[in-house]
């Protein structure tokens, strides 16, 4: 055997052993998603969803929306709906610095009817109060087209509004990456 020949056959043997491999890895094996191990981050109209990767145990995915001043920019409260350890959703607001504690916040979604939730404590982003989301509040989050979340400050009841366009979508898309991990 000359040398070009030598080198002509081990090229080919290169050639056939990537193409069976490749054929294996789409063909016989199954393709890995890659959201199996990266942290994924979607938007859907004013609602974010940020979703853990899949292969990371006993975390969920977490929609939340900011409220921002106008003009500014600058995030004023914040929504975050999680799952806990139940699988019932919890609807967790943060609300701006400054806010009157003792009647905590009141959150109603179209007829839903009001609820309240006491602030469990204050950080330097904001205090915070956790609201589990009940049938009611839940079927009117998802016909409703905003979420009104009323703190009290400066001896004042202030209504902030969340649209909740893009609501349903984000909604869908958890539930579609939940079940992706559960396989």
């Amino acid at each position: 055997m000359t040398n070009s020949t030598t080198v002509l056959t081990a090229i080919g043997t290169f050639i056939l052993g990537a193409l069976v491999a490749f054929g294996a890895d789409h063909f016989v094996f199954k393709a890995k998603d890659q959201r199996d191990s990266m942290e994924t981050i979607a938007g859907f109209q004013g609602w974010r969803l940020t979703c853990p990767p899949r292969t990371t145990k006993g975390v969920n995915c977490v929609m939340q929306q900011g409220l921002a001043r106008k003009g500014s920019g600058q995030v004023l409260a914040e929504l975050n709906i999680a799952q806990n350890k139940d699988k019932a959703d919890v609807l967790t607001i943060i609300a701006p610095l400054g806010v009157f504690i003792l009647p905590g916040v009141q959150v109603s979604a179209g007829t839903s009817g009001m609820k309240a939730a006491p602030y469990k404590t204050c950080l330097q982003m904001g205090c915070i109060a956790t609201l589990p989301i009940d049938s009611s509040l839940a079927t009117a989050m998802t016909t409703a087209s905003g979420i009104k979340v009323t703190v009290v400050a400066d001896g004042k009841a202030w209504p902030l509004t969340f649209s909740l366009d893009g609501y349903r979508e984000a909604l869908a898309a958890r539930a579609v990456d939940m079940a992706a991990r559960s396989k």
